[in-house]
Protein backbone atom coordinates (compact mmCIF):
# COMPACT_ATOMS: atom_id res chain seq x y z
CA UNK A 1 0.00 0.00 0.00
CA UNK A 2 1.34 3.65 -1.04
CA UNK A 3 2.01 5.52 2.01
CA UNK A 4 -0.13 8.79 0.31
CA UNK A 5 -3.25 5.64 0.31
CA UNK A 6 -2.27 4.84 3.78
CA UNK A 7 -2.69 8.11 5.41
CA UNK A 8 -5.63 8.68 3.81
CA UNK A 9 -7.21 5.15 5.13
CA UNK A 10 -6.20 5.91 8.49
CA UNK A 11 -7.27 9.76 8.34
CA UNK A 12 -10.96 8.26 6.93
CA UNK A 13 -11.32 5.75 9.14
CA UNK A 14 -10.42 8.15 12.23
CA UNK A 15 -13.13 10.69 11.29
CA UNK A 16 -15.59 8.23 10.60
CA UNK A 17 -14.95 6.61 13.83
CA UNK A 18 -15.18 10.33 15.62
CA UNK A 19 -18.45 11.07 13.81
CA UNK A 20 -19.81 7.77 14.52
CA UNK A 21 -18.85 8.18 18.47
CA UNK A 22 -20.42 11.79 18.58
CA UNK A 23 -23.91 10.49 16.52
CA UNK A 24 -23.87 7.61 18.89
CA UNK A 25 -23.55 9.90 21.96
CA UNK A 26 -26.51 12.03 20.31
CA UNK A 27 -28.72 9.60 19.90
CA UNK A 28 -27.84 7.68 23.00
CA UNK A 29 -28.75 11.05 24.83
CA UNK A 30 -31.73 12.30 23.24
CA UNK A 31 -33.59 8.37 22.81
CA UNK A 32 -32.87 8.02 26.66
CA UNK A 33 -35.02 10.89 27.77
CA UNK A 34 -31.73 13.09 27.95
CA UNK A 35 -29.56 10.76 30.13
CA UNK A 36 -27.05 9.47 28.86
CA UNK A 37 -25.46 5.45 29.90
CA UNK A 38 -21.84 4.78 30.26
CA UNK A 39 -21.36 2.95 26.54
CA UNK A 40 -21.92 5.48 24.23
CA UNK A 41 -19.59 7.93 26.37
CA UNK A 42 -17.01 5.15 26.31
CA UNK A 43 -17.39 4.60 22.70
CA UNK A 44 -16.77 8.10 22.19
CA UNK A 45 -14.14 8.60 24.46
CA UNK A 46 -12.12 5.37 22.38
CA UNK A 47 -12.90 7.51 19.43
CA UNK A 48 -11.31 10.33 20.23
CA UNK A 49 -8.11 8.66 21.61
CA UNK A 50 -7.99 7.18 18.37
CA UNK A 51 -8.61 10.22 16.90
CA UNK A 52 -5.61 11.70 18.31
CA UNK A 53 -3.40 8.55 18.01
CA UNK A 54 -3.98 8.42 14.37
CA UNK A 55 -3.05 12.41 13.83
CA UNK A 56 -0.78 13.50 16.50
CA UNK A 57 1.42 10.20 15.68
CA UNK A 58 1.39 10.73 11.82
CA UNK A 59 2.32 14.31 12.57
CA UNK A 60 4.80 13.24 14.95
CA UNK A 61 6.90 10.75 13.16
CA UNK A 62 6.67 13.37 9.87
CA UNK A 63 8.25 16.23 12.27
CA UNK A 64 10.94 13.48 13.07
CA UNK A 65 11.64 12.02 9.68
CA UNK A 66 12.19 16.11 8.32
CA UNK A 67 14.57 16.85 11.17
CA UNK A 68 16.49 13.30 10.41
CA UNK A 69 16.74 15.09 7.42
CA UNK A 70 17.62 18.45 7.93
CA UNK A 71 20.83 16.99 9.92
CA UNK A 72 21.37 14.52 7.25
CA UNK A 73 21.61 17.09 4.44
CA UNK A 74 23.94 19.73 7.40
CA UNK A 75 26.36 16.80 7.85
CA UNK A 76 26.21 15.88 4.03
CA UNK A 77 26.69 19.94 3.31
CA UNK A 78 29.44 20.35 5.84
CA UNK A 79 31.58 17.10 4.25
CA UNK A 80 31.19 18.35 0.71
CA UNK A 81 32.48 21.90 1.92
CA UNK A 82 35.54 20.28 3.97
CA UNK A 83 36.27 17.71 0.24
CA UNK A 84 36.36 21.23 -1.66
CA UNK A 85 38.85 23.41 1.15
CA UNK A 86 41.03 20.15 0.90
CA UNK A 87 41.38 19.95 -2.76
CA UNK A 88 41.74 24.16 -3.26
CA UNK A 89 44.79 23.53 -0.57
CA UNK A 90 46.09 20.61 -2.53
CA UNK A 91 45.81 22.24 -5.69
CA UNK A 92 47.31 25.56 -4.21
CA UNK A 93 50.47 23.44 -3.32
CA UNK A 94 50.94 21.47 -6.23
CA UNK A 95 50.62 25.31 -7.84
CA UNK A 96 53.24 26.63 -5.98
CA UNK A 97 55.29 23.33 -6.86
CA UNK A 98 54.65 23.69 -10.57
CA UNK A 99 56.35 27.58 -9.95
CA UNK A 100 59.32 26.46 -7.76
CA UNK A 101 60.20 24.03 -10.33
CA UNK A 102 59.84 26.95 -13.51
CA UNK A 103 62.05 29.37 -10.96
Amino acid sequence: MKPEKKEKVQYITAIGFLISGIIMCFCGFFLNEYDIANGPLFYLGTATTFCAAVFGLNLMIQNQVMQAETRINRRVDERIREEQQEYEQEHECVQKEENDIEN
